[in-house]
């Protein structure tokens, strides 16, 4: 019998919907990762999507989005680490 973690990924991948799962995944653990390496900022930003392994992230000050970019390579080492996915680029925008 197939665990539900062997399960999960080959039903999205039939459905085609493995790629929007991952991307998902990637948006809520960044979001989760910000709030706690963060949490004076976490309120003005906003992990936006993962798009063509680049995540995007929408800062509504100029301080958080320097704070965001200064964090940025320790984000795609967690993301790697702890979701399996690589993101190329983290692009940090001003909303």
């Amino acid at each position: 019998m197939d665990s539900i973690r062997s399960l999960l990924p080959k039903v999205l991948r039939k459905r085609g919907l493995h790629a929007h799962a991952e991307a998902s995944l990637v948006v809520h653990r960044s979001t989760l990762w910000i709030r706690e390496q963060l949490p004076a900022l976490a309120a003005d930003i906003h992990v936006e999507k993962l798009q063509d392994a680049t995540l995007i992230i929408r800062c509504k000050n100029s301080v958080a989005a320097q704070e965001c970019q200064m964090l940025a390579s320790k984000l795609k080492t967690y993301l790697e680490q702890e979701c399996g996915i690589t993101v190329k680029e983290v692009c940090i925008m001003r909303a």
